[in-house]
């Protein structure tokens, strides 16, 4: 049996559902699971002799445009891939939990400033807080329980605000 992966990418849940219902039903092919992309968009896999792969994308694709324009974001089959169907989807779930976060330099520190709070005197804070950023000062600022700014106007505040609050939050939440 020459094996086949397809794959229908769907804007909304609901298309997705719709698409993944008729691939099921209109042939014999199985679902390898789906992947929550981002802004809306999913896809689900799935797998099969090429000839019901085939069939079955071609199914969603009629239902998810039966469904709504532009509910439709890709289609694809790939016809007996070099590698087994499962072990395919395996490798991509592997090198997705491999990436690193966007901001994990930033995020770094953050969680240093945090535990320099701890630890450090008021001076070498506001040292630390002098040195950053103000894009990193915004960060940690939308990071605070307790905050001056409101969340709404963080992105609008000044270096000299943005560390002025965050001293009084920090020392406060010490």
């Amino acid at each position: 049996m020459n094996q086949a992966i397809g794959m229908i990418e769907t804007k909304g849940l609901l298309a997705l559902i719709e698409a993944t219902d008729a691939m099921l039903k209109s042939s014999e092919v199985h679902c390898l699971g789906k992947k929550q992309v981002g802004g809306g968009l999913n896809t689900v896999l799935i797998t099969g002799d090429v000839a019901a792969v085939e069939t079955a994308i071609q199914a969603a694709i009629a239902s998810v445009q039966h469904l709504g324009e532009g509910l439709l974001a890709g289609s694809h089959v790939i016809a007996r891939p070099d590698v087994d169907a499962r072990s395919f989807v395996e490798e991509v779930t592997k090198i997705e939990e491999r990436k690193a976060p966007e901001s994990k330099e930033e995020h770094i520190e953050i969680i240093e400033v945090t535990e320099m709070i701890e630890q450090e005197p008021k001076e070498k804070l506001l040292d630390e807080l002098q040195q950053m950023k103000v894009t990193e000062l915004r960060k940690l600022a939308k990071e605070q329980p307790t905050f001056s700014i409101p969340q709404k106007n963080i992105h609008r505040a000044n270096k000299e605000k943005l560390i002025k609050a965050l001293m009084d939050s920090l020392i406060i939440n010490e």
